[in-house]
């Protein structure tokens, strides 16, 4: 667990992160981790004092297992409202499968994925909130569109904090930025080109799907990978 500002918390849940916003708005847990790490979850929310009916609001960034997996337990504990992209919702309610990449391994990866699912069964009956590009949400982030590695995936952006979440739209692993794995990137062009939105931001730190966080000096770093692409 890491306290990345007063309002903001990073629970590392295996190898994929969830935050808890503590500040306006009210208690928000953005992306809840895998199916099987749903009980480390409420671990260390517990740690911290919170209990899941605590949740005001559920935060989805995209649809993908290790990021809704820890959803449908909450919601049976919580009155919380989930809210993600207008894209990514038919996904999270499980009305859809999540797309693949168009490849061998994209399919075989798909369909492994698929059969996890079939599993955990980790799918909500509704997500009450649509979000769309440049919404302001009530925690005060600006919702920021990164199609590609799913079609409704989005970041948050906090101007007043000076804090970017990029979902998986960028990861930092072994601290170093890179875009996320090509076989589970639907449409690897469009996110490359998604992220040419951020270019646009200031902010200090940035918070990943996967890795820790850049408590100084992000929208730099960031902008030095996004140059390294082109």
């Amino acid at each position: 667990m890491e306290t990345v500002n007063p309002h903001l918390v990073r629970i590392e849940l295996s190898n994929v992160n969830a935050f808890l916003w503590l500040g306006d708005g009210g208690l928000t847990l953005i992306d809840t981790g895998y199916p099987w790490t749903y009980n480390k979850l409420l671990d260390e929310l517990n740690t911290i004092g919170v209990q899941p009916a605590d949740l005001r609001r559920i935060i989805i960034t995209h649809a993908d297992l290790d990021h809704i997996g820890g959803l449908k337990g909450l919601i049976e504990l919580s009155d919380a409202v989930i809210a993600c992209h207008a894209a990514e919702a038919d996904f999270i309610t499980g009305e859809r499968p999540l797309p693949v990449r168009r490849s061998f391994s994209g399919r075989f990866a798909g369909l492994g994925n698929r059969a996890i699912a079939s599993l955990y069964k980790p799918f909500v009956e509704e997500v009450q909130e649509l979000l769309l590009d440049k919404e302001k949400t009530p925690e005060g982030f600006t919702v920021v569109y990164l199609p590609g590695h799913s079609p409704g995936h989005i970041g948050l952006y906090h101007k007043q904090d000076g804090l970017l979440l990029t979902g998986d739209a960028i990861i930092n692993r072994n601290n170093r930025l890179s875009l996320p794995p090509r076989l589970f990137t639907l449409d690897e062009r469009q996110a490359i080109e998604s992220l040419a939105k951020l270019r646009k931001l200031t902010f200090e730190m940035a918070c990943f799907g996967h890795g820790p966080c850049i408590t100084e000096g992000a929208d730099r770093k960031i902008k030095a990978f996004l140059d390294s692409l082109s």
